[in-house]
Order: structure tokens, then sequence, then C-alpha cells
């Protein structure tokens, strides 16, 4: 009986300790929407509005988007559903949400399916692997890139989500032809 107890006490312990770890942290979506509080009537170019930001739809595809976007949408489509846009951003960065594709959102934004053999890769090598071959050191110190050395424009995108949903972000540099790869954390520094 002790042991029927103790293997249930460590069980249920187990489930209770198990919690979903957000994509973003409420600091970091408090910033975000912080941005978008203040009603400016001059075009500002807001700190976090050029992060790439990633959200499912229900036919497995992903689509890239950015905060401006979404205030856009939230502010046509959804303010009356989400008494804020914080609120709203906190529903829709959330790592499980999925959209439906016919929803307005999503007719104006480019979307793609992931790659298979990206997403196989990346379940046989682990996160950490995966990221060692998918990064490499850049000219300047202290700073990684994005190795697309032989990755098709899908392959591409499927690496920037896998490493956007291990909170890593990818931020391009057009003029230099380069990805810079930096934690999600140190984008919100």
């Amino acid at each position: 009986m002790k042991r029927i107890i103790t293997l249930s006490l460590l069980f249920f312990l187990l489930i209770s300790c198990e919690r979903k770890e957000p994509n973003f942290s409420e600091e970091m979506i408090e910033k975000i929407a912080g941005e978008y509080d203040k009603d400016d009537k001059i075009i500002v170019i807001k700190l976090y509005s050029l992060l790439d930001l990633y959200i499912k739809t229900n036919e497995n595809e992903i689509f890239t988007t950015n905060a401006n976007y979404l205030f856009e949408c939230y502010k046509r489509h959804y303010s009356k559903k989400y008494k804020t846009f914080k609120i709203f951003l906190e529903v829709i960065l959330d790592k499980d949400y999925v959209f439906d594709k016919s929803n307005q959102i999503i007719t104006l934004s480019p979307y793609y399916k992931l790659s298979p053999k990206i997403e196989k890769e990346y379940s046989t090598l682990g996160f950490d692997n995966f990221f060692r071959k998918y990064s490499k050191q850049s000219f300047r110190k202290d700073e990684l890139e994005l190795n697309t050395s032989n990755l098709k424009t899908n392959e591409y995108f499927t690496v920037k989500y896998l490493l956007y949903i291990n909170k890593y972000d990818v931020s391009s540099d057009c003029l230099a032809g380069r990805d810079y790869i930096r934690k999600r954390e140190d984008s919100f520094k």
C-alpha cells in the first residue's frame, strides 16, 4: 500500500511540475503592447515592431507577421473580442494557438508549410545539435549568423520558425545579406 501511495505522489508531483513554458514572457508582451498604447499621430518606428512573429493555421501552415500588422488586425477585427492589444497578443503568441485560415488576419499574409526534411532533422538531432548545424560565428565578435548554405526557401523559413519556437529571433541585415540569431530575452533588453 505504501508503494502505491508513494508512486501516486511521485506521479502527481511530476505532472504538477511540468509547466508549459510560454514563448514570450509577460514582460516581453507588455513591452510589445506598450508601444501601441500611445495614440501617435505621426509615424514612429517602434522598437519591437520589426521582430518576426509566427502563427500556425488550421491547415498546418505558418505565417510570418510582425507587431505592426497584428495591431492593425486587432484594431480592425479583434478589438471587440479582446479588451486590450496585450490580451490579444497573449492569446495569439501562445505556441499552441491555431488560426482558422479563413480568418481575415490570414488572407493578407504570406504563409508556408514546414519542410518535412528539416522537421525530421530537428527531431532527430535535438535542438542543441540542430542549433549548432544552422548557426555559425559571425565576422562580428559575439554574434551568431544563420547558416543558410544549401537551404531552399521553404527550408529557410522552417529553420527560422524552429528557432523561434525555441526562443531565438532571427533578424535580417538586407544590405549585408546576413541573418543574425539572438536569444529572445536579448532582443528585449
